[in-house]
């Protein structure tokens, strides 16, 4: 299964061209490519990754064009007449975003740390967690296999803050999987805006880097090694350099009052987000906040709604620690209050279970292969088609 749908070249304003699936038109910007009117080209979180030769598109295209438009109508079927807030929410998405639910992989490459933030189970304190590292060639094999085998078109590659890997192994990375054909996003903490820029200009355009909280005074405490004020610096600075920004907050932290919330969901839409990305605290027993609670699922799916409804454009997924908080129904439910997004870890089974920033993550013990199975269905079900055509 192929995560993007192949879109027609119909007009270039210089980086900027529209793109045409089924009738619909869509506008993505092209960095990498010499295009022509007429061609087709894959795009993912609004960028080309590449171009499709017309022989290959138009059988695609002939496959997809009667999927999605069962799948179109099954997701209006399936939006309620907004009665509660989920529903309001699930309207709202497919009135401005339609049918679309774009699907990443992710690929968590070490597990090392040097924070010590006292909700994550990687913390350097922790003595029991069983740490690793991937070589550059081993995340490469991976990310070709996912590519090849599997189809994906946009893979996150994501670690604890590992100073292991210096600028060349990270540039070597980027280059490397970008020439594949993909969205690279990068998610490895905080690095100087040095680093970041060498990444971009090697090909990377997307970044995934939490904030956590805007509560200063909580943020302090949990992340006793951060500062509050750099981090949004550095997330702004990154939006501003061109990456697009993944970004969101923990639900229900120690000292985290409702109100801190829609502060955060605020924070997170006014940073320009792409894509919002959230979930809730889940207590690591290895941690100084092992006694505490997790917040309900009804919280979470709240934030979820309240986002989508205070920021429709966005793209909202649904993290694999609410799928943890609910394993039957995590994601369905997810999907219901509003979210379109979903990722697929497809990190190598022997190191899976060692990222174990929380405890008992679901599908850590899931072939891929299975996993992958369970999103098409559970999207077709839904009405959603599990590609991202762009913005």
């Amino acid at each position: 299964m192929c995560y993007a749908i192949p879109g027609k070249i119909i007009l270039i304003d210089g980086k900027f061209v529209t793109l045409e699936y089924f009738g619909e038109k869509r506008k993505a910007r092209n960095e990498f490519y010499d295009i022509a009117i007429g061609e087709y080209v894959y795009a993912q979180g609004g960028f080309i990754v590449q171009k499709i030769e017309e022989s290959e598109a138009l059988p695609l295209l002939e496959i997809w064009k009667e999927v999605f438009v069962v799948l179109k109508e099954r997701d209006l079927r399936l939006v309620s007449e907004p009665k509660t807030l989920y529903q309001t929410a699930n309207a709202k998405r497919q009135q401005v975003l339609g049918n679309s639910c774009c699907v990443h992989g992710i690929i968590e490459f070490s597990n090392y740390c040097v924070n010590d933030c006292l909700y994550c189970g990687i913390r350097k304190s922790n003595s029991k967690v069983k740490r690793y590292r991937m070589s550059i060639e081993e995340i490469l094999a991976a990310t070709k296999d996912a590519v090849s085998r599997l189809g994906f078109k946009a893979i996150v590659f994501q670690s604890g803050e590992c100073p292991y890997y210096t600028d060349e192994m990270l540039i070597d990375l980027v280059k490397s999987a970008r020439a594949l054909g993909i969205l690279v996003t990068m998610s490895v903490g905080e690095r100087s805006i040095e680093s970041y820029k060498k990444m971009y200009d090697s090909g990377a355009r997307s970044v995934l880097i939490r904030f956590e909280t805007s509560n200063k005074k909580v943020f302090g405490k949990i992340k006793p090694e951060s500062d509050f004020d750099k981090r949004i610096n550095l997330i702004k600075a990154l939006r501003d350099m061109g990456y697009l920004v993944m970004t969101g907050f923990l639900i229900g932290l120690p000292g985290q009052t409702e109100q801190d919330t829609m502060e955060d969901i605020k924070l997170t839409g006014e940073l320009q987000t792409e894509m919002f990305s959230f979930g809730p605290f889940l207590p690591h027993p290895e941690t100084p906040l092992k006694a505490e609670k997790s917040p309900s699922l009804e919280m979470c799916l709240n934030t979820i709604a309240r986002a989508r409804i205070m920021f429709p454009e966005s793209k909202i997924v649904v993290t694999t620690a609410i799928e943890t908080l609910e394993k039957n129904n995590g994601a369905k439910a997810g999907l219901m209050a509003g979210a379109n997004s979903l990722m697929v870890n497809i990190t190598p089974e022997k190191y899976r279970c060692c990222y174990e920033i929380y405890p008992e993550r679901a599908c850590n013990d899931v072939k891929v292969e299975d996993r992958i199975k369970y999103v098409i269905n559970l999207l077709n079900s839904l009405g959603r088609a599990p590609t991202d055509i762009g913005i």
